[in-house]
């Protein structure tokens, strides 16, 4: 059972790059080397491409194969960027880049569960998580969490998680800012998850893919800067949520550089690397993250007050990330949730059903106020202050 330190026992079965027993010695022969084991094309494509000539004379190879586990201009950038704005303690071998985030957290499902073994999952969740766990063959257990702390702040969080372990739980996934709650765990909540992960010797997935976007001065605190707790942390990010590029599919994951030498394995057999090309692009965005962030931040702000201000329906103020999640359950005395949904539809709204964010929540509403305009938010809460009436 791969309690932490151990890894899925698939690892066992995957060999790393072809290349990789030969990097020694090709690094020692440094330019001197004539490379023809790798099947790339030497040409630049000679076809116009929507691509301003500086960038090209800087990344003259954005069109070859990158390293499999990320540029290394990027991640210099990247390691920077978790020490000062996350205090982990992170070297460029402790980072990989990813397909997005989503291809993360999936190699850490398959690189963490062995068929049989369960993940105790903090619900409401990021709906593919639940999926990814049980491609790997492992069973995931759904703890109402965050929900839970909105409603009691003062949680006994070791005793609540206590009841969901048992001796099958190799690991627990952590989402915060939290989707589709909106909540930030503060200091002490992260706190006695370490105290619950380190008593039952389990793995840490910490999907941090709202890294950064709090509201009302909350600190966004990454879990695995607590001492003595990186080893055992595997924190992801994203591109496509600050950095407003969803669909430049571009992520990273952060751990130990044996965890990550070993999880690039089943990267390499997923999808070889992610675009180099995307890496290449990111550079200046994280060197200049603080000159645009705290303006992006700011509007991000504004369109949660816009919403939570004007929506009537009892909801949480979000703590964090770009959504509102609220139970409809007294909405429902006349009509079916579907029915609601679609009638939400038929006066031109359209939200997320709260059912694939955990079982628990079959009555719950997501909504995102960061898709659309201010002038199209005040629309829709109008909308929606109609519709969310007792039929």
């Amino acid at each position: 059972m791969p309690k932490y330190p151990r890894l899925a026992d698939r690892l066992n079965y995957l060999s790393p790059s072809v290349f990789e027993k030969f990097l020694p010695k090709m690094r020692e022969k440094g330019a001197d080397l004539v490379k023809l084991h790798i099947g790339d094309s030497y040409l630049p494509p000679v076809y116009s491409l929507p691509v301003d000539d500086p960038f090209i004379k800087k990344f003259p190879y954005f069109n070859r194969y990158p390293n499999t586990v990320g540029t290394a201009e990027l991640r210099q950038a990247l390691s920077r960027k978790i020490q000062e704005d996350n205090q982990l303690p992170g070297e460029v071998d402790n980072i990989m880049m990813t397909a997005g985030a989503a291809n993360a957290l999936n190699v850490i499902a398959m690189g963490m569960i062995n068929p049989g073994e369960e993940v105790l999952i903090l619900a409401p969740f990021w709906p593919f998580f639940r999926g990814m766990v049980r491609l790997a063959e492992g069973e995931p257990v759904e703890a109402p969490f965050y929900t839970e702390l909105y409603d009691n702040p003062e949680l006994d969080i070791k005793a609540y998680l206590n009841q969901f372990i048992t001796d099958k739980t190799v690991a627990l996934y952590l989402n915060t800012p939290n989707n589709p709650s909106g909540k930030v765990l503060n200091r002490a909540q992260l706190q006695q998850i370490r105290e619950v992960v380190e008593e039952h010797n389990l793995w840490l997935i910490s999907d941090e893919a709202y890294d950064g976007m709090t509201f009302d001065n909350r600190e966004h605190i990454s879990i695995g800067s607590f001492p003595e707790l990186f080893d055992r942390t595997l924190t992801v990010f994203t591109f496509s949520k600050v950095y407003m590029f969803a669909g430049l599919r571009l992520g990273y994951m952060v751990a130990n550089a044996g965890v990550i030498r070993n999880l690039n394995k089943i990267l390499v057999h997923e999808l070889y690397s992610p675009s180099a090309m995307a890496q290449y692009m990111m550079i200046e965005p994280v060197e200049r993250r603080h000159e645009w962030g705290p303006d992006f931040l700011a509007h991000t702000h504004e369109l949660r007050d816009i919403v939570s201000k004007n929506l009537e329906i009892p909801h949480h103020v979000p703590e964090g990330a770009y959504y509102l999640f609220f139970s409809v359950s007294h909405l429902l005395e006349n009509r079916s949730f579907q029915e609601l949904v679609n009638d939400c539809l038929e006066i031109g709204v359209s939200v997320a059903p709260g059912n694939d964010f955990g079982p628990v929540y079959d009555e719950y509403i997501r909504i995102c106020f960061a898709g659309e305009s201010p002038e199209r938010l005040r629309i829709a809460v109008e909308r929606l202050n109609k519709v969310l009436q007792p039929a």
